[in-house]
């Protein structure tokens, strides 16, 4: 009966543990490409410091189509919500946490297909949370304020 050497004994796991950190590596770097591509569209991260905020939030499929709003403190944001879901009621809500318990402004509920654009003072610079408070737990964001 044959043994099998020491070269196959020792090959195959390699050849396995090669596969799986290749996999990880190759997968962690389409994240990282994706991420970037969202951060390009979205206009770069947000305002210019001392300018106002300037947002479209398109309302499509029961998702935003941003997870991350930017703006500076003590400034104007002006938010435009574009709901596109013909039949189904949203809305852009900004919030001090995930909790919602206490509300910073908040957009009227619209039907789609419509839109709704209004502006209110960026507060003090830290991490808020919006929501749709029609769909508060597929549409949600972060509203970075700096």
């Amino acid at each position: 009966m044959l043994k099998p050497s020491i070269n196959l004994k020792l090959g195959v796991p390699l050849l396995v543990v090669a596969f799986i950190v290749s996999f990880l590596a190759l997968y962690g770097g389409a994240l990282l490409v994706d991420r970037e591509e969202t951060a390009a569209s979205d206009g770069g991260g947000g305002p210019n410091e001392g300018e106002p905020t300037n947002v479209t939030i398109v309302a499509q499929n029961l998702k935003f189509d941003k997870d991350s709003i930017t703006a500076n403190a003590g400034l104007e944001v002006t938010v435009t919500l574009d709901n596109r879901d013909a039949g189904v009621l949203h809305n852009v809500a900004f919030y001090t946490n995930r909790s919602a318990s206490s509300k910073i402004f908040g957009g009227g509920i619209i039907t789609g297909p419509a839109t709704e654009k209004f502006s209110f003072p960026a507060p003090a610079a830290g991490s808020y949370f919006f929501r749709c408070d029609v769909h508060p737990d597929t549409m949600t964001g972060a509203f970075i304020v700096r």
